[in-house]
Formats: structure tokens, sequence, C-alpha cells
């Protein structure tokens, strides 16, 4: 055997040991049910696409598990993101825990739909949401659609946040609540994450900011969030932040710019605040439908050095509280004189 077929018969060797690994590797992989993610150039992915693992979204069938189970895979294989692709509408009828350093991305119009009453998505440290809308259709919901507790110590280095969602209550129902940051057990808090371009309709509360008092000598508290660009159509009651004034359990410094509140016929508050140093700039629509010329922003008793930057006219406004500033159109007016 000469040289050259020396070098080439080596070589196929060679390539035929590749291959037989290759397949190996493979249905290694098929066997245990191990997915493979790439991204477009295939190379090796980074997220996880629900459908994988047999949701479908365009059926009528429960997703629950498959997206639960792609938010698990993600986690564990630190890949960091799920998502759920396509104008489809993906149901659930119990409730997702998206965990640690998740994030779940929706296309712009994709659905999720939340059939039952259940807590639809309790969102732990470092986990964010972004994009889609998230939608309720049934009148018996009465829970939160998303929850944040602050038994998962949420600080400003964390990665925490929603971004560009849509929650809808399109029942009829006036129940539940669209976002819900709880802090009520020792040394529990919720601080300095952003929420922004949120859209938030249909709901008996729009955004709860709930701080408890612990039952030993330990603070609660919810403080220095901001809510950036968020609209509340159609809600019972828009804002409600429910805390002390200051410690052992307080809700303050919490700043919502960019504020868009669409009152309708049924709405009791547009804002109800107590803690301090809450900051509201925007705009309240239509307050001319309801039926009396009624309060419909509160600064509890329990609330000092709060502001509200808006169109409202004080007759609008109640405060209860110490220190409080509210702007008003007539106040306004005079200044400018």
């Amino acid at each position: 055997m000469n040289k050259r077929s020396t070098i080439l018969y080596f070589s196929a060797i060679i390539l035929s040991a590749v291959i037989i690994a290759f397949y190996i590797i493979d249905k290694d992989n098929m066997t245990k049910g191990k997915l493979e993610v790439t991204r477009a150039g295939s190379v090796q992915n980074d997220y996880v696409n629900v459908d994988e693992f047999g949701a479908n979204g365009e059926d009528s069938k429960d997703d629950y598990k498959a997206i639960q189970d792609a938010i698990n895979y993600s986690h564990d294989s630190k890949l960091g993101k799920v998502r759920l692709q396509g104008n489809k509408r993906y149901i659930i009828t119990k409730g997702l825990v998206l965990k640690e350093g998740v994030e779940l991305e929706f296309d712009q119009n994709t659905r999720l739909s939340i059939e039952g009453n259940f807590q639809a998505i309790v969102l732990k440290k470092n986990a964010s949401i972004t994009n889609g809308i998230i939608e309720i259709n049934h009148s018996n919901f009465d829970l939160d659609v998303i929850y944040l507790d602050g038994n998962q110590k949420i600080w400003s280095a964390d990665r925490t946040q929603i971004k560009n969602v849509t929650i809808l209550n399109n029942s009829g129902s006036h129940k539940g609540t669209a976002l819900h940051l709880y802090a009520g057990g020792p040394g529990h808090f919720i601080c300095f994450v952003n929420f922004s371009d949120l859209k938030i309709a249909g709901f008996h509360t729009g955004v709860k900011l709930e701080a408890v008092k612990p039952k030993d000598d330990k603070y609660s508290f919810i403080n220095g969030n901001r809510f950036i660009n968020l609209t509340l159509d159609d809600c019972i009651t828009g804002i409600d932040i429910k805390s002390s004034m200051s410690v052992p359990n307080e809700s303050s410094g919490n700043d919502f710019s960019g504020l868009q509140i669409q009152v309708s016929k049924i709405t009791k508050d547009a804002i109800k605040v107590s803690g301090s140093d809450n900051k509201f700039e925007g705009i309240i629509w239509d307050v001319h439908i309801l039926k009396s010329k009624k309060e419909i922003i509160e600064f509890s008793k329990a609330s000092t050095r709060n502001s509200l930057y808006s169109n409202i006219e004080s007759t609008y406004i109640k405060d209860k509280g110490l220190h409080n500033y509210y702007s008003s159109p007539e106040e306004n007016a005079k200044s400018s004189k």
C-alpha cells in the first residue's frame, strides 16, 4: 500500500469513528429526553421554546405542564429564557412558578389565558416577564395574576422586572388583582424593581403594594420600586398601597411616572395610598362620568410626604394624612397669574 493510499485509508477510519460517536451521543440524548435547543446560525441556543415541551397554543388543551416543564428546564440548564412564540393563545389551569433567573418572553401578540381561580404567575427573584398579553376569561377568577413575595428579599442588585405586558380581565367581573407585591414576614422586602410599559384593564385592583406588620420585632417593606408608563383602565381601584406610615411595615418611596388612569362608572378609587414619600405623576381621565363629584384619590391616616402631580381638582382628593402634597389645575392657574 503506497503512502497516499495509507493516508486515505486512515482518514476514512477516523471519519467513520466520528460519525458513529455523534450518532451514539445524539441517540443517548434522545433516550434521556434531553432537548437540543438551537440558535439561528446552528450554534447552541439561549432560550427554550415551550412548544418543544408539548405546548400547542392553537387548541383548547391545557398547556400548564409544558410551560412549567420548560421553565424548570431553563432554570436547571441555566439557559435563562423561555419563549412563547407566534400569535398563539396558550392555556393554563394551574399557577406557574417563574423560577429564579428565568425570563418568560412572549411575542408581542402571544396570549396566556388563565382558566380558573389561582395565582397565575408567582415571580421569583431575578425572574422577569417581557411582552405579550395575559388574560382572564372566567368570572370566578378573584386572586392575583402576577404575584411577588417579599420572602425573596429582592434588592437593587437583583434583575427582577416586568416590561411591556398587557394584563386583561375580559370576563366583565371586575375581580382579582393584576399585580400584587406583598411583604409580611420578618425581614421580607421588595425594593428597586422596575415595572415598565404595563397596561391593566378590568380588575378590582390594578396594582396593590401590601406591607403587613410581622409577628416579631423585624421589619417588612416595599420601597423604592418604579412604575414607568403604567396604564390602568376600568378598575374599581387603580392603585392601592397598604402599609403603616413607616417601620415596622412600610411602603415608601415608590415612584409612578407616566401614569394614565381611565376611570369608568364602576371606579371607586383611582389611587389609595399609605406609607411615605410615594410619588404619582400622570393623568386621570373622564372623572365627569362618575355619578357624583366624589373623592377618588385618598391619602390615608397612615400617610405622610406623598405627592401627586395630576390634572385632578382638589375636590376629588381626600387627605387624612400629614404633609402630603398634591397639585391641582386651580392652584396652577392661580400661581401663573
